[in-house]
């Protein structure tokens, strides 16, 4: 057993330290700001109160037209956008061989007029007025085709559970773009049309649920420059601040993701995954008494610690870091053992 605890520690360390290097390679939004033409694309399934928080201010930036892709709602997400000042697509729901996601952005994209730029943003984001311009500016000044923030959010989704999961991440697809994937984050995705046209847009990714990660690596592997920006303060998320919500939302991305890229053998990675993650947050825990115990645990929070600093979450909650490895190893078998995963009422995995 003490070999075990001097394990943790090394492993614990070397991997957070890994981590925190990658965040050196996450540049910060630009404080400028750049007009261009824009098309906005919001894919929105039942989503009236959540568009009526973020069409205010994203409706009349300069340079952007603002169309909402009502899909199969059952309620007055159309209706609320219409009032917003947004235009509408109204969708039957997805095509044969389509994910509803990215049927709903291929057909924005479909009413294209002469715009340069791309953006796709979540129903469930809110931003400040200047964001599309302040995007612009980060790809012009980083030369990328293709730039992707996270947004912010509160609750224990945040500051819980999605710090481990953000080194996962970080380690699958690291922000410098040279992972075997490209790191795009669905909250908000600005690409530069020709870019997105060259690599073959929604068409070439029509069945797969990783859509952010699917279009950043499709446009890094077409000859595109791809970054991850820090653009948190000028987004917010309401759509997973919940442990339940967070569960589910990233359980729907990565169940079918890992069945795309793996097959049958994607089950028995996660199961595998499950185990050694659940040990890598026991291991301090039940070894306390050990000072490479002492190293994991801290270790843990480091990389923990800068998660939460950079979403506004309390960064307290990084003495929970062993906590959240655990539980990130009970998400992974979950997602292994239990078929099946759902969101807005379609099955996706």
């Amino acid at each position: 057993m003490g070999m075990i605890a001097v394990v943790s520690g090394v492993l614990s360390t070397l991997r957070s330290a890994r981590t925190m290097t990658q965040w050196q390679h996450v540049a910060e939004v630009s404080a400028s700001s750049k007009t261009a033409s824009v098309l906005a694309v919001v894919p929105a399934r039942d989503e009236e109160a959540t568009l009526a928080r973020l069409l205010p201010d994203l409706v009349g930036q300069p340079g952007v037209r603002v169309v909402v892709v009502d899909d199969a709602s059952g309620d007055a997400t159309a209706a609320v956008a219409r009032s917003c000042g947004a235009e509408v697509i109204e969708s039957a729901g997805p095509a044969a061989g389509w994910a509803g996601k990215t049927h709903a952005m291929h057909l924005g994209v479909s009413s294209a007029r002469d715009e340069e730029w791309f953006l796709f943003v979540d129903a469930d984001v809110t931003c400040t007025p200047d964001l599309v311009g302040r995007l612009v500016a980060s790809a012009a000044e980083l030369g990328a085709d293709l730039v992707s923030s996270s947004a912010r959010g509160t609750g224990p989704g945040w500051w819980f559970l999605l710090p481990a999961f953000n080194t996962l991440v970080f380690e699958g697809s690291p922000p410098d773009g040279r992972g075997t994937t490209a790191l795009g984050v669905g909250h908000c995705i600005l690409v530069r049309r020709s870019a997105f046209v060259a690599a073959g847009g929604w068409e070439a990714l029509a069945g797969t649920h990783a859509d952010d990660v699917g279009l950043a690596t499709l446009i890094r592997d077409a000859g595109g420059v791809v970054r991850f920006l820090d653009a948190t303060a000028l987004l917010t998320t309401s759509g997973i601040d919940t442990f339940g919500d967070c569960w589910r939302s990233l359980r729907k991305s990565i169940q079918p993701s890992m069945r795309e890229m793996f097959g049958p053998w994607g089950r028995v990675l996660l199961v595998v995954a499950g185990l050694l993650h659940l040990a890598y947050g026991l291991v301090p825990i039940l070894r306390w008494r050990s000072p490479w115990s002492w190293l994991a645990w801290f270790s843990q929070a480091v990389a923990h610690r800068e998660f939460v600093r950079r979403v506004g979450g309390p960064e307290v909650s990084a003495v929970l870091a062993p906590l959240s490895w655990a539980t990130i190893g009970v998400f992974l078998l979950d997602c292994a053992l239990r078929p099946g995963a759902e969101w807005k009422d379609r099955r996706v995995g």
